[in-house]
């Protein structure tokens, strides 16, 4: 079973266009980093398409695992906390975090 890790957060008011920019590529170059860590897959980080429904939300990035238990030894991981740090420092709020099992919804 693979995991599909999701995050979306809201910038906070005032970033400027440059700097959301330059968010979406540190992120990048920390996800592509994780990729050393056993059990990750692959990631995809960016701003939506276009931002009508997105309620707020102009960051994303998603995750996949190998398995949960890959995910789960990511959760506390060292690198997992930067990764965190980072989005939690430019977000209005609290990120959203969201999880599934691939396996599972391709079955659906």
């Amino acid at each position: 079973m693979a995991v599909q890790h999701f995050t979306l957060a809201k910038f906070r008011a005032g970033t400027t266009r440059e700097e959301k920019d330059d968010t979406y590529r540190t992120v990048y170059m920390l996800l592509a980093a994780a990729l050393a860590i056993p059990g990750i897959k692959g990631f995809k980080v960016g701003p939506p398409m276009d931002c009508k429904g997105t309620r707020g939300y102009e960051f994303a990035l998603t995750v996949e695992f190998q398995d949960l238990k890959a995910f789960n030894e990511y959760i506390p991981h060292p690198h997992h906390r930067l990764v965190a740090d980072f989005v939690n420092a430019f977000s209005e709020g609290t990120p959203l975090s969201y999880q599934i099992n691939t396996a599972r919804s391709a079955k659906l």
